[in-house]
């Protein structure tokens, strides 16, 4: 696969998705063997219903613009080429600091400091549920997400944090 044809010069890719399998954690070795076994040779997506640890998603060349048309395009593995791995679980813990502080009113807003606080959660919580395309594939990615909501009080004085949902 390393071979390259001269007479069609192939492009460095300047950024590739990859989709890590779902049944257990692929470490960070698993993931730069992967790139560094791949260094300098052309490469391709592949099958998304593979066995692979690892499934190449997608490769955007140099100067890719997001409203480019999915490209299917062989590209060189290059050492600058930068490698985003999607999982498709994730999870997420946020803690919201409800403590007295919160309850001052803003000037330049006019309103309590708390209420933005879950104002800023339910865009939070919008933005994770929302399914995504990868750049440079007509695929829309739905990770599944699992969130875990504490909240902290100082004028509570509980032993451990408090759940508001999971």
């Amino acid at each position: 696969m390393a071979h390259q044809d001269s007479s069609h010069p192939v492009e460095g890719a300047e950024q590739i998705y990859l989709l890590m399998k779902e049944d257990y954690r692929i470490s960070r070795n698993v993931r730069l063997a992967w790139f560094i076994g791949k260094l300098n040779q052309v490469i391709l997506p592949s099958s998304l219903n593979s066995d692979n640890e690892l499934d190449l998603l997608s490769i955007l060349p140099k100067g890719w613009q997001p409203d480019s048309h999915p490209t299917l395009s062989p590209c060189m593995l290059l050492p600058s080429t930068r490698a985003t791995f999607l999982a498709r679980r994730y999870r997420f813990i946020i803690e919201l600091d409800l403590s007295p502080s919160t309850s001052i009113v803003e000037d330049s807003t006019g309103e309590m400091i708390f209420d933005e606080v879950f104002h800023a959660l339910s865009r939070c919580l919008t933005g994770l549920s929302l399914p995504f395309k990868v750049p440079g594939t007509d695929q829309l990615f739905k990770p599944k997400i699992f969130i875990t909501i504490l909240a902290y009080s100082s004028i509570i004085g509980l032993a451990s944090h408090q759940v508001f949902g999971q």
